[in-house]
Protein backbone atom coordinates (compact mmCIF):
# COMPACT_ATOMS: atom_id res chain seq x y z
CA UNK A 1 0.00 0.00 0.00
CA UNK A 2 1.75 3.52 -0.98
CA UNK A 3 1.09 6.15 1.19
CA UNK A 4 0.23 9.63 -0.74
CA UNK A 5 -0.02 12.92 0.90
CA UNK A 6 -2.58 15.65 -0.05
CA UNK A 7 -0.96 17.18 -2.36
CA UNK A 8 -0.15 13.99 -4.20
CA UNK A 9 -3.74 12.55 -4.13
CA UNK A 10 -5.03 16.28 -5.92
CA UNK A 11 -2.40 15.75 -8.20
CA UNK A 12 -3.50 12.73 -9.10
CA UNK A 13 -7.04 13.82 -9.20
CA UNK A 14 -5.90 16.39 -12.01
CA UNK A 15 -8.33 15.94 -15.16
CA UNK A 16 -10.10 13.21 -13.28
CA UNK A 17 -14.08 12.51 -13.88
CA UNK A 18 -16.25 11.97 -11.32
CA UNK A 19 -18.43 9.17 -11.41
CA UNK A 20 -19.69 9.06 -8.15
CA UNK A 21 -20.06 10.94 -5.07
CA UNK A 22 -22.29 11.36 -2.03
CA UNK A 23 -22.12 14.25 0.82
CA UNK A 24 -19.06 13.66 1.88
CA UNK A 25 -17.14 14.38 -1.49
CA UNK A 26 -15.67 12.39 -4.08
CA UNK A 27 -16.44 8.20 -4.25
CA UNK A 28 -15.03 7.25 -7.44
CA UNK A 29 -13.46 8.93 -10.41
CA UNK A 30 -11.99 8.33 -13.85
CA UNK A 31 -8.22 9.22 -13.92
CA UNK A 32 -6.33 10.75 -17.01
CA UNK A 33 -4.77 7.02 -17.76
CA UNK A 34 -7.98 5.73 -17.93
CA UNK A 35 -7.78 3.50 -14.17
CA UNK A 36 -10.59 4.03 -11.76
CA UNK A 37 -9.78 5.54 -8.02
CA UNK A 38 -12.27 4.10 -5.81
CA UNK A 39 -11.83 6.19 -2.34
CA UNK A 40 -13.17 5.20 0.80
CA UNK A 41 -13.24 7.55 4.11
CA UNK A 42 -13.46 7.10 7.62
CA UNK A 43 -16.97 8.83 9.06
CA UNK A 44 -16.86 7.49 12.56
CA UNK A 45 -14.15 8.19 15.15
CA UNK A 46 -14.75 3.92 15.90
CA UNK A 47 -15.09 1.95 12.44
CA UNK A 48 -14.20 -1.28 11.46
CA UNK A 49 -12.22 0.27 8.37
CA UNK A 50 -9.43 1.02 11.58
CA UNK A 51 -8.43 -2.58 11.04
CA UNK A 52 -9.94 -3.69 7.87
CA UNK A 53 -9.71 -1.14 5.26
CA UNK A 54 -12.05 -1.30 2.60
CA UNK A 55 -9.40 -0.76 0.26
CA UNK A 56 -7.73 -3.91 0.76
CA UNK A 57 -10.69 -6.13 1.16
CA UNK A 58 -11.49 -5.01 -2.61
CA UNK A 59 -8.40 -6.10 -4.12
CA UNK A 60 -8.48 -9.14 -1.83
CA UNK A 61 -12.19 -9.99 -3.18
CA UNK A 62 -11.21 -9.19 -7.03
CA UNK A 63 -8.07 -11.68 -6.42
CA UNK A 64 -10.27 -14.31 -4.77
CA UNK A 65 -13.41 -14.06 -7.44
CA UNK A 66 -10.61 -14.05 -10.25
CA UNK A 67 -9.52 -17.87 -9.01
CA UNK A 68 -12.76 -18.78 -8.70
CA UNK A 69 -13.10 -17.56 -12.49
CA UNK A 70 -15.38 -14.70 -11.89
CA UNK A 71 -14.50 -11.68 -13.52
CA UNK A 72 -13.28 -8.80 -11.40
CA UNK A 73 -11.40 -5.62 -11.69
CA UNK A 74 -7.71 -5.77 -12.44
CA UNK A 75 -6.02 -3.85 -8.94
CA UNK A 76 -3.32 -1.42 -10.18
CA UNK A 77 -2.62 -0.26 -6.81
CA UNK A 78 -3.77 0.38 -3.16
CA UNK A 79 -3.31 3.89 -1.23
CA UNK A 80 -3.46 5.07 1.76
CA UNK A 81 -3.97 9.04 2.67
CA UNK A 82 -3.70 9.56 6.10
CA UNK A 83 -3.98 13.33 6.22
CA UNK A 84 -7.43 12.89 4.76
CA UNK A 85 -8.17 9.69 6.59
CA UNK A 86 -8.62 8.30 3.14
CA UNK A 87 -7.85 4.64 1.90
CA UNK A 88 -7.93 4.33 -1.78
CA UNK A 89 -7.86 1.41 -4.29
CA UNK A 90 -6.83 2.20 -8.06
CA UNK A 91 -8.27 -0.89 -10.96
CA UNK A 92 -8.53 -1.00 -14.43
CA UNK A 93 -12.53 -0.56 -15.32
CA UNK A 94 -14.00 -3.48 -16.18
CA UNK A 95 -15.60 -3.15 -20.57
CA UNK A 96 -19.27 -3.30 -20.62
CA UNK A 97 -22.18 -2.05 -18.64
CA UNK A 98 -24.43 -2.61 -15.53
CA UNK A 99 -27.31 -5.16 -15.92
CA UNK A 100 -29.52 -1.97 -14.77
CA UNK A 101 -28.04 -0.30 -17.82
CA UNK A 102 -28.62 -2.91 -19.92
CA UNK A 103 -32.16 -4.02 -19.40
CA UNK A 104 -33.11 -0.55 -19.31
CA UNK A 105 -32.85 -0.69 -23.04
CA UNK A 106 -33.97 -4.29 -24.24
CA UNK A 107 -37.33 -4.99 -24.91
CA UNK A 108 -39.46 -7.75 -22.86
CA UNK A 109 -38.18 -11.07 -24.34
CA UNK A 110 -34.49 -10.48 -24.62
CA UNK A 111 -34.64 -9.00 -21.12
CA UNK A 112 -36.31 -12.29 -19.81
CA UNK A 113 -33.29 -13.62 -21.56
CA UNK A 114 -30.97 -12.13 -19.46
CA UNK A 115 -32.55 -12.60 -16.59
CA UNK A 116 -32.22 -16.34 -17.06
CA UNK A 117 -28.90 -15.89 -17.57
CA UNK A 118 -28.43 -13.76 -14.60
CA UNK A 119 -29.85 -16.02 -12.15
CA UNK A 120 -27.70 -18.83 -13.32
CA UNK A 121 -24.80 -16.98 -12.71
CA UNK A 122 -26.35 -15.77 -9.76
CA UNK A 123 -26.82 -19.73 -9.06
CA UNK A 124 -22.62 -19.81 -9.58
CA UNK A 125 -21.90 -17.25 -7.01
CA UNK A 126 -23.91 -18.95 -4.16
CA UNK A 127 -22.82 -22.31 -5.47
CA UNK A 128 -18.77 -20.98 -5.19
CA UNK A 129 -19.88 -19.73 -1.22
CA UNK A 130 -19.70 -15.87 -2.48
CA UNK A 131 -22.03 -13.81 -0.36
CA UNK A 132 -21.92 -10.36 -1.96
CA UNK A 133 -24.06 -8.21 0.37
CA UNK A 134 -23.94 -4.99 -2.21
CA UNK A 135 -25.59 -7.24 -4.81
CA UNK A 136 -27.40 -5.59 -6.52
CA UNK A 137 -28.13 -4.68 -10.73
CA UNK A 138 -25.72 -1.48 -10.58
CA UNK A 139 -22.72 -3.43 -9.44
CA UNK A 140 -23.22 -6.29 -11.84
CA UNK A 141 -21.48 -6.08 -15.54
CA UNK A 142 -22.80 -7.23 -18.68
CA UNK A 143 -19.40 -7.68 -20.18
CA UNK A 144 -18.91 -7.53 -24.60
CA UNK A 145 -18.25 -11.82 -24.36
CA UNK A 146 -21.78 -12.39 -23.16
CA UNK A 147 -20.36 -13.30 -19.33
CA UNK A 148 -21.07 -11.16 -16.34
CA UNK A 149 -18.47 -9.13 -14.06
CA UNK A 150 -18.73 -7.93 -10.51
CA UNK A 151 -17.94 -4.41 -9.22
CA UNK A 152 -17.83 -2.61 -5.57
CA UNK A 153 -16.18 -5.60 -4.23
CA UNK A 154 -15.40 -4.62 -0.11
CA UNK A 155 -18.30 -5.73 1.45
CA UNK A 156 -18.60 -9.27 0.26
CA UNK A 157 -17.65 -12.47 1.86
CA UNK A 158 -16.27 -15.47 0.29
CA UNK A 159 -16.41 -19.26 1.96
CA UNK A 160 -15.47 -22.21 0.89
CA UNK A 161 -18.80 -23.88 0.27
CA UNK A 162 -21.91 -23.28 -0.72
CA UNK A 163 -23.90 -20.67 0.82
CA UNK A 164 -26.80 -21.68 3.55
CA UNK A 165 -30.36 -21.49 2.15
CA UNK A 166 -30.65 -18.63 4.49
CA UNK A 167 -27.69 -16.73 2.84
CA UNK A 168 -28.93 -17.29 -0.45
CA UNK A 169 -32.64 -16.04 0.51
CA UNK A 170 -30.57 -13.08 2.24
CA UNK A 171 -28.73 -12.16 -0.92
CA UNK A 172 -31.79 -11.64 -2.82
CA UNK A 173 -33.16 -9.70 -0.30
CA UNK A 174 -30.41 -7.42 -0.52
CA UNK A 175 -30.78 -6.75 -4.57
CA UNK A 176 -35.17 -6.22 -3.96
CA UNK A 177 -34.46 -3.16 -2.57
CA UNK A 178 -34.35 -1.35 -5.55
CA UNK A 179 -37.48 -0.36 -6.93
CA UNK A 180 -36.50 -0.49 -10.60
CA UNK A 181 -34.72 -4.38 -9.91
CA UNK A 182 -37.39 -5.66 -7.94
CA UNK A 183 -39.57 -4.93 -10.91
CA UNK A 184 -37.38 -6.48 -13.06
CA UNK A 185 -36.63 -9.59 -10.86
CA UNK A 186 -39.79 -9.79 -8.64
CA UNK A 187 -42.22 -9.12 -11.50
CA UNK A 188 -41.65 -9.12 -14.97
CA UNK A 189 -39.31 -11.63 -14.97
CA UNK A 190 -39.54 -14.04 -12.07
CA UNK A 191 -39.88 -17.19 -13.57
CA UNK A 192 -36.47 -16.78 -15.85
CA UNK A 193 -34.67 -16.13 -12.31
CA UNK A 194 -35.82 -18.89 -10.57
CA UNK A 195 -34.97 -21.26 -13.86
CA UNK A 196 -31.72 -19.77 -14.31
CA UNK A 197 -30.95 -20.44 -10.90
CA UNK A 198 -32.16 -23.64 -10.79
CA UNK A 199 -30.52 -24.77 -13.85
CA UNK A 200 -27.34 -23.57 -12.48
CA UNK A 201 -27.86 -25.17 -8.61
CA UNK A 202 -29.76 -28.70 -10.31
CA UNK A 203 -30.55 -30.90 -7.31
CA UNK A 204 -33.37 -31.04 -5.00
CA UNK A 205 -31.80 -28.73 -2.37
CA UNK A 206 -31.61 -26.02 -5.43
CA UNK A 207 -35.56 -26.92 -6.11
CA UNK A 208 -36.30 -26.60 -2.54
CA UNK A 209 -34.53 -23.03 -3.07
CA UNK A 210 -36.26 -22.06 -6.19
CA UNK A 211 -39.53 -22.01 -4.34
CA UNK A 212 -38.38 -20.42 -1.17
CA UNK A 213 -37.30 -17.28 -3.84
CA UNK A 214 -40.46 -17.61 -5.29
CA UNK A 215 -42.53 -16.82 -2.41
CA UNK A 216 -39.41 -14.37 -1.70
CA UNK A 217 -39.93 -12.57 -4.54
CA UNK A 218 -44.32 -13.18 -4.44
CA UNK A 219 -44.10 -10.92 -1.09
CA UNK A 220 -41.68 -8.09 -2.56
CA UNK A 221 -43.81 -7.57 -5.15
CA UNK A 222 -47.20 -6.94 -3.28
Amino acid sequence: MRTLSELELDHLLEGAQTIEEDGYGLKVARLRDGDFLKIYRRKRLLSSALWALPAKLFARNAQRLQALGICAPHISELLLIPQRKLNAVRYQPLPGETLRQRWRDLGAEARAQDVQRFGKFLGELHEQGVYFRSLHLGNVLALPDGSFGLIDLSDMQIGKGPLSNWKRQRNLQHMLRYAEDRSWLAELHRDALLAGYCQRCGNSAGTQLGNALRRLLARASQ
